[in-house]
């Protein structure tokens, strides 16, 4: 009898313990957090003659990359309220990467719902970027537009999206302000 109960007991607490280390079939909010602000020291890059730069101090302190990635999708987009980013670098490479899979008819609705810049279809969608390397990560961003912003108009947004047969759909999103 004592033996049936500890082989009971063990099955269970094997059954609890396999739930918790198995991935999140899809990205929880909670688990991203991202703070930026406007850097007005010495750009570590020189835009083209005729574009505006702004450089950003960027803070991740919580990315968990605990989810189905065949399945989902979770990365940082840098816009903006009046001017589309043309162009964005990172002085920290190894940890924010450009994006992977997208697609513009499923983001660029939400950005404007946003009262957001849509991701611009006529380049490469370069103002995103997925975060690598780690949960935590620090970086300086300069993001080029053709027309000024003003700097209280730039957004973070961090965007979760599903892709289910073919068709993508948004999660959902997290707007950060400057701080």
């Amino acid at each position: 009898m004592m033996r049936e109960i500890w082989a009971l007991s063990m099955v269970g607490c094997l059954a609890v313990t396999g739930c918790s280390i198995m991935a999140k079939p899809s990205p929880n909010p909670n688990d991203y957090k991202v703070s930026f602000s406007i850097d007005n020291s010495v750009p570590f890059l020189t835009s083209p003659k005729g574009q505006h730069q702004t450089q950003f101090n960027v803070d991740v302190s919580k990315w968990n990359q605990d989810y189905n990635k065949q399945k989902c999708e979770v990365f940082l987009i840098v816009t903006d309220k009046s001017a589309p980013v043309v162009d964005l670098e990172t002085d920290n490479a190894n940890n924010f990467a450009y994006g992977g899979w997208y697609n513009l008819n499923a983001e660029n609705p939400t950005l404007k719902s946003l009262s957001l810049q849509p991701i611009t279809t006529q380049r490469v969608p370069n103002n995103w970027f997925n975060v690598v390397n780690g949960t935590q990560a620090s970086a300086r961003f300069i993001a080029r537009t053709d027309s000024p912003v003003n700097p209280k108009d730039w957004r973070f947004v961090i965007m979760a999206i599903q892709g289910d047969g073919g068709k993508v759909k948004v999660l959902w999103t997290k707007e950060v302000a400057p701080t």
